[in-house]
């Protein structure tokens, strides 16, 4: 009787040691998530509380002045920089949390969310307090998963979607023109004939669309730079030049719809993915004309490339 009941107590007793043991006075809860998006970017997406907020608003059910996600109130109390302070609350659980940012490679940052609870001395309300936390961190789980997708994606940081390419052998032809005034439909395009017509009597044919730069050199005169890809190399002559373009050279590209406002919102938005990413830019920017805009009137219906050279 007594070896019997000395090996239930000893059980007891390893048993109210392995609550001690395997779960510590604080427990800690974190998630993390590696997203394809530049450190700036998440920066500035948690920094802008109208955005960071219309995220919380798509994911999570409001409530008073936080949101509810799986059972769990999320309250952001603070930001600071890449520091967001973020309050959890349940019936059973009350904890200030953080959630953090990181560069982590190249184009790449962790997000990082994480916080600490008390466990009680009581071995039953120890274990209990153990699963709240596995609870909550699956709650946190989902809003991190979700989150990861929203940033992974260039558009919702951007307004624009942008891919990095990287360039084929080509060929290219390509004039030059000064105006005093932003070039019209028909003045860059009638550059396009001209050197449709040059590679043709030349015996080539265009390989792509059209490629156009426009630098405003002063207050009044841009520069108008029209290129066309060919599959054959041709003699050049005082106006027309013709350039390889560099083998496997990294391109920003993405594809914009609408017309010159559309366009040229894009590149200051592509700019900002380029300023976000610490690249450099070794050559100029240029658009790749989708739509024949002499056919196409209507300026909502225009498909245009912008690329975006970098190192």
């Amino acid at each position: 009787m007594k070896k019997w009941f000395a090996g239930i107590l000893f059980a007891v007793l390893l048993s109210i040691t392995s609550v001690y043991i395997f779960i510590p006075s604080k427990i800690a809860v974190s998630n993390v998530r590696f997203v394809l998006a530049y450190q700036n970017g998440v920066l500035r997406f948690f920094n802008d509380s109208a955005k960071f907020n219309n995220w919380w608003k798509s994911v999570a059910a409001t409530n008073g002045n936080g949101y509810n996600y799986k059972g769990y109130d999320y309250h952001i109390t603070r930001v600071l920089s890449n520091v967001v302070e973020i309050r959890i609350s349940s019936p059973a659980i009350n904890t200030l949390s953080t959630f953090i940012s990181l560069s982590y490679y190249l184009d790449s940052s962790v997000i990082q969310w994480g916080t600490e609870i008390n466990a009680p001395l009581n071995p039953i309300e120890r274990i209990k307090r153990y699963n709240e936390a596995k609870e909550m961190k699956r709650s946190m789980s989902g809003l991190m998963d979700m989150l990861k997708t929203y940033l992974d994606n260039s558009a919702n940081l951007y307004g624009i979607v942008v891919k990095e390419i990287h360039l084929k052998d080509s060929l290219l032809i390509s004039t030059k023109i000064k105006t005093d005034k932003y070039p019209s439909i028909s003045e860059i395009y009638g550059q396009v004939e001209k050197l449709k017509e040059y590679a043709a009597s030349n015996h080539a044919s265009p390989t792509d669309y059209p490629m156009l730069n426009v630098t405003k050199i002063d207050d009044k005169n841009y520069q108008v730079m029209v290129g066309l890809p060919i599959n054959l190399k041709i003699k050049e002559t005082a106006d027309i030049s013709i350039k390889k373009m560099p083998y496997l050279k990294s391109m920003f590209v993405s594809t914009i719809k609408g017309g010159s406002y559309s366009i040229s919102d894009g590149f200051k938005k592509l700019n900002k993915y380029l300023m976000d990413s610490k690249r450099a830019t070794p050559a100029i920017p240029f658009e790749l004309l989708i739509t024949d805009r002499p056919k196409e009137p209507d300026t909502s219906k225009w498909v245009t490339q912008l690329y975006m050279p970098v190192m």
